[in-house]
């Protein structure tokens, strides 16, 4: 590697680090603080700190900012986060910081659940690049007939045998559909993305009523 190299790589992590490091005053006791992410309190005085502005939901969690985001990391740090801040913990304290806690609480519920989707991640990606999914996906006669055909059969299943069946069939269609908005976001493709997340609304629709089944009959899964 050349110097010039060098010393442009080392520029760029200096730079991404620099984009880590939050400089503010603590609301609390005024003095600079400088939290490197994802640190929360003020290291002067340990009060907590207002939600970072303007950041998107895979930085406020903590996880890597892809559609194939690993569920079992975004569950771990979503209970490390809500660990220091519920509410609860903060019924003693300073009026400002209780209502701190229910602001950055609520955001981190709001990303949590915004992220576990996969449909609602997908179109939170979009979002972030100032693009969103129509109200009304143009599909085919075809398609549409399909899934009026589902919903038909789960409003008429009535064994957990059938319910099951039409759980998994659903789930399979749902998971197929992911692995190619994946590709197409690794692509580049937009406009594919935004196809396969209309179609993924529909299957996510019928997911909604099969889980409502399963509960409504007591299924035990």
């Amino acid at each position: 590697m050349s110097v010039r190299n060098f010393i442009f790589n080392k520029s760029l992590r200096q730079t991404s680090l620099l984009r880590q490091i939050r400089f503010s005053s603590c609301w609390s006791c005024g003095k600079d603080v400088k939290n490197v992410e994802p640190n929360l309190f003020c290291g002067n005085c340990n009060a907590l700190q207002q939600p970072p502005r303007d950041e998107n939901y895979f930085k406020i969690m903590g996880v890597k900012e892809s559609y194939d985001l690993d569920e079992s990391e975004l569950a771990k740090k979503y209970k490390e986060l809500q660990k220091y801040l519920h509410p609860d913990k903060y019924a003693n304290r300073k009026k400002e910081e209780q209502e701190i806690s229910e602001k950055y609480s609520s955001l981190v519920n709001e990303a949590y659940k915004t992220l576990l989707e996969p449909l609602n991640r997908g179109i939170y990606m979009l979002r972030l690049q100032g693009k969103e999914i129509p109200e009304q996906t143009e599909v085919d006669q075809a398609f549409l007939m399909e899934i009026m055909e589902k919903n038909e059969e789960v409003e008429n299943a009535e064994t957990e045998k059938e319910i099951m069946e039409l759980n998994a069939e659903n789930k399979a269609k749902i998971n197929s559909l992911q692995k190619e908005v994946s590709a197409a976001f690794f692509e580049g493709d937009m406009k594919k993305v935004i196809k396969l997340l209309g179609l993924m609304k529909y299957y996510t629709s019928i997911d909604t009523q099969i889980q409502l089944s399963i509960r409504n009959k007591g299924i035990i899964r």
